[in-house]
């Protein structure tokens, strides 16, 4: 094989690894970046619920303040029916006082309902600042663990380049220009091994002539369908076996 198309495979092989770290690295954060999303969530939720939670309060303060008011009336009703000498008047004042009691029970009954509902909706709240606090501690450990991660990705990264660096200069310019170029359109192949005249970039068939060129090693060649450069596999192997 000619040393450049095999600088060409080894520089390929050594991209595919930095692509793989460099995707990795991109992905690292994305679970940071749902699980902070979801803590948004929850911090909306519970400042919903919390403000739930105030109106519920101010209504059972109204609440508290109408029967205490319906309370005061029945009073003074009770005060006035002493008073009273007609018998019409009188017999009025009762259903008036009995109407009012009867608007303070249901207004009481309204109160305990809601503040059954104020104790679940506490209670609802508590456990959400829990989940919150919980959900800050997962955070902060990620966050420390994906520092680490990419500290080390980056490191790995930093020696691949390096080494990849040398692997360019066996490379004449020209070659490396259409391998950066093939490379940028074919998913990060531009090199292809051929295997019993099929071309597996692109699994279809090369020309007979052409493979025949290709096992003779004296040239580069493309497909003529998906335009990698193609290297005969066999003699790759045989290469390492010797």
């Amino acid at each position: 094989m000619l040393p450049e198309l095999k600088g060409l495979v080894d520089l390929q092989e050594l991209d595919k690894v930095i692509r793989g770290i460099a995707q990795e690295m991109e992905k690292l954060p994305e679970f940071l970046e749902t699980e902070t999303a979801r803590l948004q969530e929850m911090k909306a939720e519970y400042a919903a619920a919390a403000q739930e939670l105030e109106d519920l309060k101010s209504q059972r303060r109204a609440t508290e303040g109408d029967i205490a008011e319906l309370e005061e009336s029945i009073k003074k009703s009770r005060q006035r029916l002493m008073e009273i000498k007609s018998n019409i008047e009188y017999r009025a004042m009762l259903k008036e006082i009995a109407y009012k009691e009867d608007q303070r029970d249901k207004t009481e009954t309204r109160l305990l309902e809601g503040l059954e509902l104020l104790e679940a909706k506490t209670k609802a709240l508590a456990a959400l600042d829990q989940e919150i606090l919980e959900q800050q501690a997962i955070l902060a450990q990620e966050d420390e663990k994906i520092k680490a991660q990419l500290k080390e990705l980056k490191k790995e990264l930093a020696g691949l380049e390096k080494k990849r660096g040398v692997l360019r200069k066996v490379v004449p310019s020209q070659l490396l220009k259409r391998y950066e170029f093939i490379r940028e359109r074919r998913n990060g192949t531009a090199i292809a091994a051929v295997r019993e005249g099929v071309c597996l970039g692109c699994n279809m068939n090369i020309l007979p002539q052409q493979f025949i060129d290709l096992q003779k090693g004296e040239e580069i060649l493309q497909c003529p369908h998906c335009q990698r450069m193609l290297y005969w596999l066999d003699e790759m192997a045989e290469e390492a076996v010797n």
